[in-house]
């Protein structure tokens, strides 16, 4: 008989300098969480996020768990879970704790192992269940373990929501509708895990351990319809990959009468190859799809890194989602080569196409990816300190400008994107005056708050000594 474990499930609070257009239940750990009671245990999940004293609360009040469970996402969250991880091990010093997440599968050096019993790499759902069953013992070191040969078909139980039900009105996207209202409560699920492709600047893959898998459609089917929120993020990688299963899950969907409606991520070839299926995911809900531009200078551009797109490819895509009245979210990159140019470039793209969401992050390597390695090697990165990996700071040092004329032409752009002159031309698309205004205060306030921030940012590279520009075509410095 199953021994009645109690388990503590906690997702790290990251209070840093990050832009989230979103913030999303805490999935992983509800499945998990769901596991841990299929077999018979007791899980207590803490969006910390959410409740930021959670954890202590329960130390104050008596609560002693058997172990506990602590999820890695991003590089720029190291150091608070790492702080998380000791404070945990300072209210219960005798319970176990197990790390897991995409970070911790790439770079599993940089958490502080002397607070760890278990590391999880990659996958982890059947080791999860095997340690629900059997419990989790102290180590004297760190142990990492690895499923070696995970299920082909991705599976889980339905996600234990009843555990994050007081925070889910929180959870929801913030970023403006094109028409101006706001978005509904959401939630979100996979479909498939992983991607099959291998750009140098994703950090996706090899969170994955290169593995690419797909669920049942019967089990999404019993999900989508358990779901309470309006609004559901399909957070795949590439939810297009394979086109057969994408087109099964639409029909039924559309035979089980489930009406809501979905944000996802594609590809800009798979859109191209396939404008019927976007329209037939457009039939049953489909309104915003993430697709990864990353370049609109050529196709030169994209070769580098590694995308196997071109930009003939990046413009049909967009013709091909509005014409199916899905809305893109377009990422473009900002790249450590970039001039005045080449940013105008950019705005003018953007105009072209009227976009009514344009989404300009930086060129962010992040350590695991081979885009990481070979700055690193070539002596570009301005910094590592992980709180300057949130895709609001330029970490790759400008190969033509100072980072400080760099971070202007990045604010004039923003300026640009959300102005007068591409609203009233008709540069912003389906736009509504009221979102405009929204986009329009929001990317003004925002530019001050970057700003405010960039000031420490400065600071530390100038100590550094990293500020200077090592180009040969280039010339100047920080100033």
């Amino acid at each position: 008989m199953t021994t009645r474990r109690n388990i503590l499930l906690l997702f790290p609070d990251f209070g840093g300098s990050v832009i989230f257009y979103h913030i999303l239940e805490p999935l992983v750990l509800e499945i998990f969480s769901a596991i841990a009671r299929e077999e018979g245990c007791e899980p207590r999940l803490i969006d910390l996020r959410m409740d930021k004293r959670g954890h202590e609360r329960l130390a104050k009040q008596g609560y002693v768990p058997d172990f506990i469970a602590v999820t890695a996402r991003g590089y720029y969250e190291i150091p608070a879970v790492n702080a998380l991880l000791k404070r945990c091990k300072s209210l219960w010093p005798n319970a176990p704790i197990v790390l897991g997440g995409g970070q911790a599968t790439i770079t599993p050096e940089l958490y502080t192992q002397e607070y760890i019993d278990i590391l999880v790499r990659g996958p982890g759902e059947r080791l999860w269940r095997n340690m629900c069953r059997e419990g989790v013992a102290r180590q004297d070191t760190c142990r990492i373990v690895q499923d070696d040969a995970p299920a082909k078909t991705w599976s889980f139980p339905l996600p234990d929501r009843a555990a994050t039900e007081k925070w889910r009105g929180r959870y929801k996207f913030y970023i403006p509708q094109h028409d101006g209202r706001s978005f509904e409560r959401s939630s979100f699920t996979f479909t498939t895990q992983g991607c099959p492709f291998r750009c140098t600047f994703c950090s996706i893959w090899p969170a994955n351990l290169g593995l690419y898998r797909r669920r049942a459609i019967p089990e999404v089917i019993e999900e989508l319809k358990a779901i309470k929120e309006p609004h559901v993020y399909l957070f795949d990688d590439n939810m297009l990959a394979e086109p057969a299963y994408a087109e099964e899950l639409a029909d039924a969907i559309q035979a089980a009468g489930i009406r809501k409606t979905y944000t996802s991520y594609s590809r800009a070839d798979h859109i191209v190859e396939h404008p019927e299926l976007v329209k037939k995911w457009a039939a049953v809900g489909l309104r915003h799809l993430c697709v990864g531009l990353e370049a609109i200078g050529g196709d030169e551009e994209l070769d580098r890194l590694n995308k196997v797109t071109t930009l003939k490819q990046n413009k049909r895509a967009l013709a091909v989602l509005r014409e199916a009245g899905v809305y893109c979210y377009a990422h473009i990159l900002l790249t450590p080569e970039m001039t005045r140019k080449e940013f105008d470039a950019v705005y003018d793209f953007i105009a072209e196409n009227k976009l009514e969401y344009p989404i300009t992050p930086y060129l962010t390597p992040l350590p695991g990816t081979k885009l990481f390695e070979e700055c690193r090697a070539e002596d570009k990165l301005l910094t590592e300190d992980p709180k300057y990996f949130t895709y609001v700071y330029m970490v790759v040092r400008p190969e033509k400008l100072s980072i400080r004329d760099y971070y202007r032409e990045v604010d004039r752009l923003y300026l640009r994107m959300w102005s007068w002159k591409r609203y009233l031309s008709g540069g912003c698309g389906d736009t509504s005056l009221r979102a405009f205004l929204q986009w329009w205060l929001f990317t003004r306030l925002l530019i001050l708050y970057l700003r405010f921030n960039r000031r420490v940012f400065f600071r530390d590279i100038e100590q550094s000594g990293r500020d200077k520009i090592t180009s040969r075509t280039s010339a100047g410095v920080l100033h």
